[in-house]
């Protein structure tokens, strides 16, 4: 992965999965609590006190009014997450990530008796600066949720067995930015205005993400190795083959 120079106001893709491709996430609390860390460190200030007692209603009314990035997209899944992010501020990318890994670590070693590196290194940022990368981005990320969905466990493999079925799930998805822009789910840290230029409405994202789902083995690797190729990742990594 090539190092890169965070600017304010470009759009970044950043990654990043458990050490050893661990589960990072094992309970529903677990991703409560990343949701709660990743809108009460979003500051340019201090850290509200006692973030621990904070649960996610409180968060979303509490959001700070000076972040240090704007969250366009997000995706957690059990031992990755993706982000698209645009810092607002110096430094304000590396602040916000650093705060929100380092927090998360503390909470689940703590919580789950372990000590160590809870992630592989530092988190991965990629500029989005290619049309084709800013096109492929989003939808493709919001599909990686289809690999819990049993009857479409092989999607990336053998092509999507229903359509209708797999975009209900993708919808449904609780720990994904999809559900707001499809106006389902209200995480209210999401700013549409970046994506909003392109998707309009939930229609046009319904409709993108259904033109998107493979049918055929080649459609699927052509995507996986486009994205990768765009990103400077490598499907073995992992962010992408998953």
């Amino acid at each position: 992965m090539r190092e890169i120079e965070i600017v304010e106001d470009e759009i970044y893709h950043v990654f990043n999965r458990g050490t050893e491709k661990r589960k990072i996430f094992l309970t529903h609390k677990d991703y409560e609590r990343f949701l709660i860390n990743l809108v009460l460190f979003n500051t340019v200030g201090e850290v509200a006190g006692n973030t621990s007692r904070y649960d996610l209603s409180k968060a979303f009314t509490n959001i700070p009014n000076n972040p240090l990035v704007k969250i366009h997209a997000f995706v957690l899944l059990p031992n990755h997450f993706h982000f698209i992010l645009e810092s607002l501020v110096e430094g304000g990318m590396a602040r916000f990530m650093h705060r929100l890994e380092m927090g998360y670590s503390q909470y689940f070693n703590r919580f789950y008796g372990r000590s160590g590196n809870l992630f592989q290194g530092t988190y991965k940022a990629v500029l989005i600066d290619d049309d084709a990368y800013f096109n492929y981005l989003p939808i493709y990320i919001h599909l990686n949720p289809l690999d819990l969905l049993p009857t479409e466990a092989n999607w990336k493999e053998k092509g999507v067995k229903n359509k209708k079925e797999a975009l209900k799930f993708l919808a449904r998805y609780q720990w994904s930015s999809l559900s707001t822009y499809l106006d389902i789910h209200d995480y209210p840290f999401v700013v549409r205005d970046f994506f909003g230029l392109v998707y309009k409405k939930p229609d046009d994202w319904e409709k993108e993400i259904i033109d998107w789902l493979p049918e055929e083995e080649i459609v699927v690797e052509a995507v996986v190795s486009k994205c990768a190729s765009l990103s400077g990742a490598h499907l073995e990594d992992g962010f992408f083959g998953f």
